[in-house]
């Protein structure tokens, strides 16, 4: 049995090869669905933007149905959607203005809450260790390594 191409959006499988896979990717139903798919996760400011471009739709205010669906190029939108789109839109934009003042002063509350807790500089230890003793009074391990260590050391191979 030869091998099959499942398509997620269609949810529709066929033989695998370029010519019915490439009719398939071209045709109208997968375009639609493909389209369809994405849309449902646009933010509410390129949704705000692309619904406020376009004019209303008359047969869909008129019966509450368009024959053309997703594919018209007239909104389908109403005014109160539309306005809940510009509030939530909004809400994103001060969502991330604040985001960026919380990370941009994250440094400021580490020094803060270090000062406050008495905890000092992290990584503090180092400064302490190289100018409270020297290198030749401690064990070999604590000792840093010379030019010459690091020419010979040979590398582990692990495997």
């Amino acid at each position: 049995m030869g091998r099959r191409y499942h398509c997620d959006y269609c949810g529709k499988s066929f033989p695998d090869n370029v010519n019915n896979r490439k009719k398939h990717l071209q045709g109208v139903h997968h375009i639609r669905l493909r389209k369809q798919h994405y849309e449902s996760f646009r933010d509410a400011l390129s949704a705000l933007q692309a619904e406020s471009q376009k004019k209303p739709c008359r047969r869909f205010q008129q019966t509450g149905n368009c024959d053309y669906g997703a594919a018209c190029k007239f909104s389908h939108i109403s005014p109160e959607e539309l306005q809940r789109l510009t509030a939530q839109a909004e809400a994103d934009k001060q969502r991330r203005r604040v985001a960026t003042k919380t990370n941009a002063s994250l440094e400021v509350w580490l020094k803060e809450h270090r000062q406050k807790s008495g905890l000092g500089e992290p990584f503090g230890y180092k400064g302490m260790l190289t100018a409270g003793s020297s290198a030749a009074s401690g064990p070999p391990s604590m000792q840093p390594p010379t030019y010459c260590d690091v020419l010979e050391c040979i590398p582990n191979r692990w495997g």
